[in-house]
């Protein structure tokens, strides 16, 4: 069932209410003042995750150990 934002004009309150979607317009009763909350266009956001960091072996060396590390520093040919 989707969640529905009702908004009452007199307390000027905010209510969610799960409904089936045939009775999405109709009006709800306000529990504070008893009157009629009527249904507003709710916004939600949406977020996305961060993109992956492919770190390669060179890379995990570097921030590790730090650019003149002598274990990480690439070895000369004899």
């Amino acid at each position: 069932m989707p969640l529905y934002v009702y908004e009452c004009p007199e307390c000027e309150i905010e209510l969610e209410e799960l409904r089936p979607a045939w009775r999405a317009d109709d009006p709800v009763e306000c529990p504070v003042c008893h009157g009629l909350c009527l249904r507003v266009v709710s916004t939600f956001h949406a977020r996305r995750a961060p993109e992956p960091i492919y770190a390669t072996p060179a890379h995990v060396a570097r921030v590790m150990h730090g650019r003149d590390c002598s274990c990480c520093r690439p070895r000369r040919r004899a």
